[in-house]
């Protein structure tokens, strides 16, 4: 009978090990089946891409930049930029700083500019740029000294284009074109011909960009205070993603984790394979400015099997104007991934400023599958040519129902936001602003946080390459949570009520230059507890700077954040983090680039913080990025 019951067991056992080792086997040959689909039909789909590019199936001809001159008088300046064809042209302006910029298409700089950068001694530009995109878009920005308004004329025989500046009348916009002053054919005013300074280098493109590559709408000029959730990225000066194109790629890597499953304890390191397509959509459209990515990844370890997914990236960024004070904005941004090291994050853990309505992303949580999901939408209206006020509301979301193994006490987080900012233009180059927040911090079973905030800030173009963003002002946070204590066979659900004031205070300095980006950050404020506990005070502070080094694109990093909760007494924890990283990225074709980067995170939880908050973690990791073409849309 024993002999039988062995038997018995021993089969099952055998089932079951065939049937793990199926699984495996149909998932190796779904990834085997996948990659050889993707690299047969990668020649497919580049055959028709290259042939309408060849020059036999294109009847766009590139204009030449042939020359920029430039008068000026007490209150008045022109610009003439030197064409060898017609073009079509994009004229607009941005702030922080003052500039106007021209966006020539399917046009190109002679060769005969070996400089690009014009200093001139002027009352309204202080110089004048030019550089080239891959697109074949040419962008001419004009660095403003103050407020102006400005036309842009086309003129023939030869062809040229003329920009004319004047300073406003009293009560006028600050910045805006001259009624009827669009692109139009006219005879501006003869420009002396002494006036005929040399070009000297510039950057392709002159524009900000958010995380997803949206265009802010327009507001008050001049550079923009806390409360708008902008991120502060390592752009190097003058950087913009390409605009009015679709992007396809393909990105394949591979990375050594020292610490998979984030256990000091049991230490697991294994060697993961990682690939995927990418998507990502660019349109500037006259009164909508869309942008859109998208990346679905394969992860797959060589040993552990437990961690292999498939994860998902998705931004939105959408901006209508409405009318010629009221913009609407709508931003989302949906993850759902696993563990700590995601594509792309090499170097780049450093907290930015951000806004208090997104999630804290100054803890960690070891190898979960989480999703992450955060929306905003903001309706932003120019009261006066000074003055701007906005309203916004938003909603960020931390689940782990669907995570991988167990999570111990994680707890899913929902935060929604509401507020209403106000800022004030001082000068060209200065901002003030007032706002206030209230969040809604829902966590665990049946537990929240009420937070108010009335923040005051201040931003300031310092110069032409740097800008210093602060904030500072009084949090009012309501706690109602409910601890589990376990006690032998029982379990008992202790209430903790507590109210208390704290001081939020934070700040971001830039520097900005062609080759080279430096940013210092430091903040504190009320957030949620990354899923660890309900709420925190949360302190970060970090470092960050990117530069190109003998073509090479090298980024540096370093953070430290300690977080305290907000609850004292039983509940009470505390966690600290420390974060560094490097990357080196090139390109290595036209549209084939190489990264390889090393991350280091340890984090340490104390008090009632679960066991598994404290772990350590280095990643080597290395990643081809393939780019099929970018599809020019139309405009």
């Amino acid at each position: 009978m024993k002999d039988r019951s062995l038997q018995i067991e021993h089969r099952k056992a055998a089932k079951s090990l065939s049937a793990a080792a199926a699984a495996r086997a149909a998932r190796w040959q779904f990834v085997l089946l996948w990659a050889i689909a993707t690299w047969l039909i990668l020649p497919l789909l580049e055959a028709p891409l290259r042939a309408s590019d060849s020059p036999g199936s294109s009847h766009v001809t590139s204009v030449q930049v042939l020359g920029v001159r430039s008068s000026s008088e007490a209150d008045y300046s022109r610009v003439i930029i030197d064409l060898s064809a017609d073009v079509r042209c994009k004229v607009g302006h941005l702030s922080n700083p003052e500039r106007v910029y021209l966006d020539l298409s399917h046009a190109e700089i002679s060769p005969r500019l070996a400089n690009r950068r014009i200093a001139l001694k002027d009352g309204l530009v202080e110089q004048i740029r030019m550089g080239t995109d891959q697109g074949s878009v040419t962008r001419i920005v004009l660095d403003l000294r103050t407020s102006v308004r400005f036309r842009v004329s086309k003129l023939v025989d030869p062809e040229r284009m003329v920009v004319e500046l004047s300073r406003p009348p009293d009560g006028a916009a600050p910045v805006e074109p001259i009624p009827g002053g669009t692109v139009v054919r006219g005879a501006p005013r003869q420009i002396p011909g002494s006036e005929r300074p040399t070009s000297t280098s510039a950057s392709p493109q002159d524009t900000q960009s958010s995380g997803t590559g949206g265009s802010r709408a327009p507001t008050t000029p001049g550079p923009h205070t806390y409360g708008d959730a902008e991120k502060v990225g390592l752009n190097y000066a003058g950087t913009s993603p390409p605009r009015n194109v679709l992007l396809l790629g393909l990105s394949a890597g591979s990375s050594y984790d020292d610490n998979i499953f984030g256990n000091n304890q049991h230490r697991v390191g294994d060697v993961d394979f990682l690939f995927g397509p990418s998507l990502s959509l660019h349109r500037d459209g006259r009164l909508l400015r869309l942008a859109l990515s998208y990346q679905p990844y394969f992860q797959i370890y060589r040993k552990a099997s437990e961690p292999n997914a498939v994860s998902q990236t998705l931004a939105l960024d959408a901006t209508y104007q409405a009318t010629s004070r009221l913009s609407f904005r709508a931003r989302g941004t949906a993850y759902y991934t696993t563990g700590l090291f995601e594509p792309g994050q090499n170097g780049e853990f450093v907290p930015g400023l951000g806004s208090p309505s997104s999630l804290n992303n100054t803890l960690f949580t070891p190898t979960v599958r989480q999703l992450t999901w955060s929306s905003r939408i903001d309706a932003s209206y120019q009261a006066r040519a000074h003055d701007s006020v906005g309203l916004f509301v938003g909603d960020s979301r931390l689940d782990f129902t669907q995570q991988v193994s167990s999570a111990g006490n994680l707890q899913n987080t929902d935060e929604r936001q509401a507020g209403l900012l106000y800022e004030h233009r001082l000068s060209p180059h200065t901002t003030v602003g007032t706002n206030y927040l209230f969040e809604e911090i829902r966590f665990g079973l049946d537990s929240r946080t009420l937070v108010h905030s009335a923040f005051l800030s201040y931003a300031q173009q310092v110069s032409s390459s740097v800008t210093l963003s602060v904030f500072g002002g009084p949090q009012y946070s309501r706690l109602h949570e409910v601890v589990i204590f376990p006690f032998g066979p029982f379990t008992f659900q202790v209430p903790i009520f507590q109210a208390g004031w704290n001081w939020a205070i934070g700040g971001t300095l830039t520097k900005r230059l062609d080759k080279t980006v430096f940013q210092l950050n430091a903040q504190r404020q009320v957030s949620d507890g990354g899923g660890f506990v309900g709420t925190v005070v949360g302190f970060s502070a970090g470092a960050s700077m990117r530069r190109r080094v003998l073509g090479w694109d090298a980024i540096w990093s370093g953070a430290y954040a300690k977080n305290s909760s907000l609850a004292s007494g039983l509940s009470a924890s505390e966690f600290q983090s420390e974060t560094a990283g490097f990357g080196l990225s090139r390109s290595l074709a036209e549209r084939l680039s190489f990264r390889v980067g090393y991350d280091f995170l340890h984090q340490r939880g104390t008090g009632q913080s679960p066991l598994f908050a404290s772990f350590d973690r280095d990643l080597w990791s290395a990643q081809l990025s393939y780019q099929f073409q970018q599809i020019r849309l139309g405009r």
